[in-house]
């Protein structure tokens, strides 16, 4: 099946939009009901980390014009969580970073991506040493964590539908639909409403300065948001993308070649209706939607190459009463996710079918100053039909409750608890953590139990070369963090971890067959630095993290990876971002550091460490339009951020964005 005929037939959907006839026009309805909520939850700040407010304590806000108000809408987490700690990212972040991707933001702020590729191919998240089905994925109350092979494809979601997004890094969270991370989790609200009628689209064109292509990829993204009446809305939002992915890049034989066949054309598709009724109360119902075709190099040695196929759609509602007799906080949510993973190469082809149907349901309660009490509900049923793993339907529950005592202002002390379940196995994971604080800095500490769950393939593979264990023992271990947050002058969090982990999965060759066992034992401790700043009335931000990541391998029964580190895990991980802005203009300039890893766990070989400049200029002087300028990997770093997938080297992107 062919998404476009042209590469250019990519933006034939923003016809309809150009034209629309109500594009200035404005809703005097007052919103002071609806909007209270919203406009605090999407006001920038100056903090470092949240705890869904700043860190810092003196919080500086960016007025917001009458037309950008959003009104209040799903929440994806606890409302104020107290020991929890939370990066936060509004819309005007991520689109201020004129990213390609959600994956390219990620890398931006200083995360660590397994990435096979540039846009399109498959990249996964690492945090703390952890990667894969660790690391939870939760898009307006829903985990969208594939149960077949545990991951989310981050190229699925269009980053400019992102309202807010908010990342934990490590296993204490005290939500109920992200229960199972163990690495951290990345929460995702969507844009939903705004007042009146908006028509919003970006464009631009990507170059990797290959002379026999050398406009590399384009992109067209299109979204209209219209008010009926005083309480009801409707939100779209469209985007498709041709992307060659033809980089050069110097092989084994250190001669300049061209990455080929790895052509991605993908299309995005979101709709949404919100009604807003009673004292707050809403409810939303919408789709998402994505169909890509991919095109699968594999290594930069490789003869075999693929095409994977992907047709994702989620089909979610919600209803939210915030204020229920003035006590309670009610959210019920549910979803039916479909998934298609269609891949073939030249000897072979598979089809992988998932249907998912998700319901979770969340209450909190504010009996008092002192004690608040929240509890949630998730079921899934998952029902697969894959070509490698044959049909299986697997059943889960997730029953948890956070309590949460404030003995005074200075001292709050949370207990989540859980009891989680999947197909035979099940689990209890109790949490507690402890803020002090003061008003120079809050002192956090906390424990919690990690328990993550064998995924399907792990358990039902069957092919000639591999098979799956359906006798697998679920992953679990133990962790600990104590965190300051120094509020005064140049605010800075600091946070010691560590975490012990065994019965990990790991697929081993026996009698020519890959198999996975629970074999794996290890133990981890770090420190991850962050700071934000802002200077002279927000001419100059200045944000920098740094995280230091040991690792160690304790089976003592395989001598040559006993206390080895870990395979992939940088020693470092560091970023630093600069922003100008002067008058309408905006100039960023990034740099991201990745440090040693290692090839194996043997220890023998790794991957030298890389750097990565990326300079980020836009002018936003026009009314209704912003000219936008990104170059990345401006060094030319030749890296590899996964052995034998190369990257791209310098490339730049031109872009325009508009708002109507």
């Amino acid at each position: 099946m062919r998404i476009f005929s042209h590469k250019s037939a990519v933006f034939f959907f923003t016809a309809a939009f150009v034209f629309y006839p109500f594009f200035s026009q404005e809703n005097s309805v007052s919103a002071s009901v609806y909007a209270q909520r919203g406009v605090e939850e999407n006001s920038s700040t100056e903090g470092v980390v949240a705890n869904d407010v700043d860190a810092q304590g003196d919080s500086q806000r960016t007025p917001l014009e009458e037309e950008d108000i959003n009104l209040g809408h799903i929440y994806t987490f606890i409302e104020s969580p107290e020991v929890e700690q939370r990066q936060v990212f509004n819309s005007q972040d991520i689109q201020k970073s004129h990213t390609e991707s959600l994956v390219d933001f990620l890398q931006s702020e200083g995360m660590q991506l397994l990435s096979y590729g540039p846009y399109g191919l498959e990249a996964k998240p690492q945090i703390r040493g952890f990667t894969d089905e660790t690391v939870r994925v939760v898009i307006d109350g829903i985990c969208v964590n594939n149960a077949q092979y545990g991951t989310f494809d981050f190229t699925s979601i269009d980053i400019n539908d992102i309202e807010r997004m908010e990342i934990v890094r490590g296993g204490f969270t005290e939500g109920v639909s992200d229960e199972g991370s163990v690495a951290g989790t990345i929460y995702i609200t969507t844009k939903k409403q705004a007042l009146g009628t908006s028509v919003t689209t970006d464009s631009f064109v990507k170059s990797f300065f290959n002379e026999k292509s050398f406009a590399d990829t384009f992109s067209q993204s299109a979204g209209i948001s219209h008010q009926f009446l005083d309480s009801t809305f409707l939100k779209l939002n469209l985007r498709g993308t041709y992307a060659q992915n033809r980089f050069q890049f110097r092989n084994y034989m250190n001669k300049l070649v061209t990455r080929d066949n790895a052509l991605v054309k993908d299309f995005h598709g979101d709709a949404k209706v919100s009604h807003f009724f009673g004292n707050g109360s809403s409810f939303t119902g919408g789709v998402l939607f994505y169909d890509g075709i991919k095109n699968c190099p594999g290594t930069s040695t490789s003869v075999s190459e693929g095409v994977q196929k992907d047709l994702n759609a989620m089909v979610n509602f919600s209803l939210v009463n915030p204020a229920v007799k003035n006590v309670f906080r009610l959210e019920n949510s549910g979803a039916w996710i479909f998934n298609r993973r269609n891949y073939d190469e030249s000897n072979s082809s598979s089809l992988h079918l998932i249907n998912t149907f998700r319901y979770a349901s969340y209450a909190e309660a504010d009996f008092n100053d002192f004690y608040t009490q929240s509890a949630g509900l998730t079921l899934d049923a998952v029902n697969l039909d894959s070509t490698d793993d044959g049909k299986h339907l697997q059943f889960s529950f997730t029953v948890k409750e956070t309590s949460v005592f404030r003995f005074s202002k200075h001292v709050i002390f949370t207990l989540p608890l859980a009891v989680k379940t999947c197909g035979s196995n099940a689990a209890f994971i109790p949490k507690a953590g402890v803020k002090i604080a003061s008003e120079y800095a809050d002192f956090i500490v906390n424990a919690y139990r990690m328990v993550q769950f064998p995924n399907m393939d792990d358990l039902y593979w069957e092919s000639s070369y591999a098979r799956g264990n359906p006798d697998l023992k679920i992953e679990e271990g133990w962790g600990g963090e104590f965190t300051v947050n120094w509020k005064k002058f140049i605010p800075l969090s600091a946070c010691f971890f560590t975490n012990y982990y065994e019965n990990k999965i790991q697929w081993a060759s026996s009698e020519g067959i890959l198999t996975p066992q629970n074999v794996a034992s290890a133990f981890y401790c770090g420190l991850d630095l962050r700071t934000e700043k802002i200077f002279f009335d927000g001419i100059l931000e200045v944000k920098a993290s740094g995280e230091y990541l040991y690792s160690a391998l304790l089976d003592k029964d395989n001598e040559l990876t006993y206390k080895k580190r870990i395979m992939w895990t940088p020693d470092w991980t560091c970023a630093v971002s600069t922003v100008v802005n002067f008058f309408d203009f905006r100039f960023a300039a990034e740099w991201n550091y990745i440090g040693k890893r290692y090839k194996s766990n043997l220890n023998v070989s790794y991957m030298e460490p890389y750097s990565l400049v990326n300079l980020n200029l836009s002018y936003e002087g026009f009314e209704h339009f912003t000219v936008y300028f990104r170059a990345e990997n401006i060094l030319d770093t030749e890296y590899e951020a996964v052995d034998s997938y190369p990257m791209p080297g310098i490339s730049a992107t031109l872009g325009l964005r508009t708002k109507w």
